[in-house]
């Protein structure tokens, strides 16, 4: 399936659930949720997913929300890899629940597991996220680079004065000395509840580069990770990543949609059209996601100042 900019949409961000065990500031709701009013149920997932899988969304990453809240999520991850147009399941997680249920995630067929953390400092930690477990996240990590997962993958949000100093950059990226690992370092995008100013925290994905002298660009295709653009330091088996949706916009390559945790088909992370899938037949749903391909923007049109915008991170999944 192409979009109105010759793109071909072939990755799914589904988000099956609106809560979340922690409450990090660059989110739009501090609040976390704690009924799953309105999530779609397995049986509504698999329709929706198959029907988008077979349109052309191969590519499906799980979200949230916290996606290992839900009881039922290796039921999730089960019935989506066995949807016959599905080629590759990934699930994005904070983590704390990553040391107990990730054996179980990937027999259930998720071959890549992404995990947020944002600094490895407990204090910094606990400022960001509202919890004190950056012990029980980093156990996660182990475990999953232990269960032989395709890929592992640091997601990390650049936050001027919190995180973005050349000695937490270098703390993190020490990460890829040790494990065969990505650690990407993404800029802060419009979000954050009303106290939470964006304009203050923002940090281009420059400081890395600076913070980190001796990395070397990965050339070519080797050198793309969705929309990271990759590099390595001599000696180290992992690789450090830079995704910058400010400074140097992808939306040129952007080959992605996202189904919220309610059924909702959204086409831009910043754009405000959405299609209601839910209460749609496997064919109905075909039919609006051609429809609304052709909406897909091609251009988010943010920049690092419009701190008045406030996109609900919690509820689509980043």
């Amino acid at each position: 399936m192409r979009d109105r900019a010759s793109r071909e949409i072939s990755y799914l961000r589904l988000s099956v659930t609106r809560r979340c065990g922690f409450s990090c500031i660059y989110c739009a709701d501090r609040q976390c949720r704690d009924t799953p009013d309105g999530e779609l149920s397995p049986p509504e997932i698999f329709r929706i997913t198959g029907a988008l899988a077979e349109a052309g969304c191969h590519k499906v990453r799980l979200t949230g929300g916290e996606p290992l809240i839900r009881r039922d999520i290796a039921e999730i991850c089960r019935g989506i890899r066995e949807l016959p147009a599905v080629r590759e399941l990934a699930l994005t997680t904070n983590g704390l629940y990553l040391a107990g249920m990730a054996r179980e995630l990937f027999a259930a067929g998720v071959s890549r597991v992404n995990i947020s953390i944002d600094t490895l400092n407990p204090a910094k930690f606990e400022r960001i996220t509202g919890r004190s477990c950056l012990g029980k996240v980093l156990s996660g990590l182990e475990t999953a680079l232990s269960c032989g997962f395709e890929r592992v993958k640091i997601n990390t949000v650049l936050l001027h004065g919190l995180n973005d100093d050349a000695a937490s950059v270098r703390e993190l990226a020490a990460l890829a000395d040790r494990y065969p690992l990505d650690i990407r370092f993404i800029e802060l995008m419009p979000a954050g509840g009303a106290d939470f100013s964006v304009r203050e925290h923002f940090a281009a994905g420059g400081v890395v580069l600076r913070a980190l002298p001796d990395l070397t660009e990965i050339p070519g295709e080797a050198g793309r990770s969705g929309v990271a653009r990759m590099y390595r330091r001599e000696g180290s088996p992992g690789r450090i990543g830079i995704i910058a949706p400010i400074t140097g916009s992808f939306c040129r390559e952007c080959n992605r949609i996202r189904v919220l945790s309610d059924g909702r088909l959204r086409l831009c992370l910043f754009g405000g059209r959405e299609f209601d899938l839910r209460h749609l037949s496997r064919a109905e749903i075909v039919r609006v996601f051609r429809i609304a391909s052709g909406l897909k923007p091609e251009e988010h049109g943010i920049t690092a100042d419009a701190s008045g915008i406030r996109i609900p991170m919690q509820e689509i999944g980043g």
